[in-house]
């Protein structure tokens, strides 16, 4: 199948783009000539040599980061 990954920071390639981000607890990097819409702090899934963006999955992460700092700020 493939597997999902947090997008840490995207780096701009003379052929493309690396994508570097979090698997678990593993780091992980993959070279991709197309974003495909893929912005730093999405969750992403990785399928042999497609990716896409996991918009729930992306969407509830943000929510509970908000929530985390709206905690800290109290």
């Amino acid at each position: 199948m493939g597997f999902e990954m947090t997008v840490d920071r995207i780096e701009k390639t003379q052929k493309g783009y690396v994508i570097i981000g979090e698997r678990g607890e593993d780091a992980v990097s993959i070279k991709v000539s197309r974003l495909c819409g893929v912005k730093e702090g999405d969750v992403i899934l990785v399928n042999k040599a497609r990716i896409r963006v996991l918009e729930d999955k992306t969407r509830q992460r943000r929510e509970h980061i908000i929530k985390l700092q709206q905690e800290l700020s109290d």
